[in-house]
């Protein structure tokens, strides 16, 4: 809060902790630590104050899948593997981040770094379901470029690819310009760089 002469202003920013499980992991890898840091440190910077991000935990934990596998369990509806590796670990109180490895596909050309299971259709059962539906799936290497974090964050509060929305629902989100959505966090592009002010707003109001 900050104080003026006349009264006293609360500006309320929703804080989120963050808790990183290692997968695969059973002692500690100083790279990856650090990447984390400088994760949620470019958090912070691409959601502007919007919205704020704090480290909170880091476990490490032997089981391992692959990013593929779980996306692919998920899409299937089945789950099994997905809460098996993170219902007996997983805490609530907070966004969990659960670390893969990944592979290609695509006969080697890309891939996948990231998911996150449940979207925007679901935000008013988070808070009723946590920590059930606190999950977000990174791969080790989508650490790197920071952006894939971001991206998948932004899935979390509530936005869509843009190339899955309507032209009216572009336009609404501030992504009518090619410039918009060349440079915008919620495509796959490699140069990514920002969040529109519409974005930014939608996702503030889920917080």
């Amino acid at each position: 809060m900050f104080w003026t002469s006349q009264s006293v202003v609360k500006s309320e920013v929703p804080v989120f902790n963050v808790n990183f499980y290692l997968m695969g992991k059973e002692e500690v890898d100083q790279k990856i630590t650090v990447q984390i840091g400088e994760n949620i440190e470019y958090l912070n910077q691409e959601f502007e104050g919007r919205i704020k991000f704090r480290l909170n935990r880091l476990f490490m934990d032997p089981n391992h899948a692959y990013i593929p596998q779980l996306h692919e369990d998920f899409v299937n509806q089945s789950h099994s593997l997905v809460d098996e590796l993170t219902r007996p670990i997983e805490i609530t109180g907070g966004i969990n981040v659960f670390l893969f490895e990944t592979y290609s596909t695509n006969d080697g050309r890309s891939a996948m770094m990231g998911f996150t299971p449940v979207l925007s259709a679901y935000q008013s059962s988070y808070a009723a379901n946590s920590p059930r539906f606190d999950r977000l799936f990174i791969a080790y290497p989508g650490l790197s470029d920071k952006s894939t974090l971001v991206h998948e964050m932004g899935h979390f509060f509530g936005l869509s690819h843009p190339w899955s929305l309507d032209a009216v629902s572009r336009s609404f989100m501030g992504l009518a310009s090619e410039d918009e959505l060349a440079n915008n966090h919620m495509t796959y592009n490699a140069n990514v760089n920002r969040f529109t002010t519409e974005q930014l707003d939608r996702m503030q109001h889920y917080a």
